[in-house]
């Protein structure tokens, strides 16, 4: 099979297992929210921010450097040693600092769920190296069945507990995916690509470290990009506001995160086994494809914004949500349009810009979340954070094209033209949204309506717009089909 067909067919079963693990989790958050008050919520919300950034802060993408060097035994080994070390370290650090550090962001009751996410964050890295080498081989269906099973376990736990232990429920979650996914992975992994024991080598540590670095710096200010804003609206504002302004981000990430990021995990694997003219031209195409997949979920979220905050939020959570999720809404249609561009840059080990752009984005995004906030108020900070991505992606884009000689226009054109039948999908669901207060329908079936609304003009409207699009994106998935009919066969 190809490297293509292969990727093609990584990208079905992350979606499948995605897409299922992340209505699930969804459905479970929704119901955790009647159990668990704003202002009990954003403590435990921001211990999980600081201990992950803590883990993000000594992560330096050792993974990605076996996967483009497509390292031996002994390298795999080493980087788990130094990986899981600096873990310990980190986890140490913030541990001992988590007094002071709940107290400076507003939520003084932070210091009581940090060891539990600590544990947790230490499991997650003793599973690294295992995962990313299974990536390496191309086992997509694997790594995304664990993954998803790891989701289940989380939110079946945390529902079981919620009721008994309130917010520790989410750490016990935590906990339990993180015991369960780490078990998979080591059980999956063969153990001989990376429980091979080595002395820890200089030349070897200093080439993990020199690869990494650029792409680690590029993690640590996507992170605090997406969740740093989380303790700034907590310091403008209160624990509340914060836990509303997270659930809202959360609620807007889903189309990123159960398609986005599926799609995402496969692109850098593939391109890293494709030539260079295949390579380029593969980088567009996978781009235009996600942003067709990706776009209308965004900007149909937006549409439906209102809707779905009254339908599924009591009165603690949802008037002052509703805003929030749609103007949040419209950055899951902006981040992952890099995506494909930073895929192609870790391929060729062009990881600099990746570095520079992501310290960029989280500059931008925090200032303008911050700036606008303290002006404006909470839904001008959203605003914030909107345009600060859509600044990042624009330039980004820009860069890599001219760094790696792929056409930055085509890309851009690629990942924009799917935008143009969303805006007659947004027209017709305000519209049916409208007419359905009118009527009184009830909200659950006013969001059913809007929905399919959406769903049909997007649909009609990109086999007219968008074609030969649409007609690649089915022919990618009748290949899928019927190579899996044929295995069964």
């Amino acid at each position: 099979m190809s490297v293509a067909r292969q990727a093609a067919h990584g990208v079905a079963w992350n979606m499948l297992f995605g897409v299922g693990s992340r209505v699930l989790q969804l459905v479970g958050v929704l119901v955790l929210t009647h159990w668990i008050a704003p202002e009990k919520y954003g403590p435990v919300i921001a211990a999980s921010i600081l201990v992950t950034t803590a883990s993000m802060l000594t992560s330096f993408a050792f993974g990605q450097y076996l996967i483009a060097k497509r390292a031996p035994p002994e390298v795999a080994f080493q980087a788990l040693i130094v990986h899981v070390g600096l873990g310990v370290a980190a986890m140490a650090v913030v541990y001992v600092l988590r007094h002071p550090l709940g107290e400076f962001f507003g939520t003084p009751e932070t210091y009581q769920y940090v060891l539990g996410f600590t544990v947790a964050v230490m499991l997650d890295r003793s599973r690294y190296i295992p995962e990313r080498l299974l990536l390496r081989a191309l086992r997509f269906r694997a790594v995304a069945a664990i993954n998803a099973t790891g989701e289940l376990a989380y939110i079946t736990t945390a529902l079981a507990a919620a009721k008994l232990l309130g917010p520790n429920a989410i750490v016990l979650g935590w906990l339990v995916r993180s015991s369960l996914t780490c078990a998979l992975y080591f059980r999956t992994a063969p153990r001989a690509e990376w429980a091979a024991p080595a002395r820890l080598r200089g030349a070897d540590v200093g080439n993990l470290f020199g690869y990494g670095l650029p792409i680690m710096i590029g993690s640590i200010s996507d992170h605090l990009a997406t969740r740093f804003d989380n303790l700034i609206m907590s310091k403008l504002f209160n624990a509340a506001v914060m836990a509303r302004y997270n659930l809202s981000y959360s609620l807007a990430e889903m189309p990123v995160n159960a398609i986005a990021v599926q799609i995402g995990d496969v692109l850098m694997p593939a391109f890293s086994k494709m030539e260079d003219e295949q390579r380029r031209s593969a980088v567009v195409r996978a781009a235009s494809l996600m942003s067709l997949i990706v776009s209308p979920l965004g900007v149909g979220l937006a549409a439906v914004s209102a809707t779905l905050v009254a339908a599924f939020f009591d009165q603690k959570w949802g008037p002052e949500m509703a805003p929030m999720l749609g103007i949040l809404a419209t950055t899951g249609v902006v981040r992952p349009m890099t995506w494909s561009a930073v895929a192609y840059l870790q391929s060729v080990q062009k990881t600099r810009l990746i570095m520079y752009s992501s310290f960029f984005r989280a500059i931008v995004v925090l200032s303008l979340v911050g700036v606008c906030g303290y002006l404006g108020g909470e839904n001008w900070a959203c605003i914030g954070a909107a345009v600060g991505f859509a600044l990042h992606s624009l330039l980004t884009i820009i860069g890599a094209g001219r760094i790696a000689g792929f056409s930055a226009g085509a890309y851009l054109l690629g990942v924009g033209r799917p935008l143009l039948p969303c805006v007659p999908m947004y027209l017709a669901v305000v519209g049916a949204q409208g007419a359905m207060a009118e009527l009184g329908v009830p909200l659950l079936v006013s969001l059913v309506g809007q929905v399919v609304v959406g769903a049909v003009v997007y649909v009609g409207s990109a086999l007219v717009l968008l074609r030969s699009s649409v007609q690649e994106f089915v022919r990618l998935g009748r290949d899928a089909l019927r190579k899996r009919r044929g295995k069964a066969d």
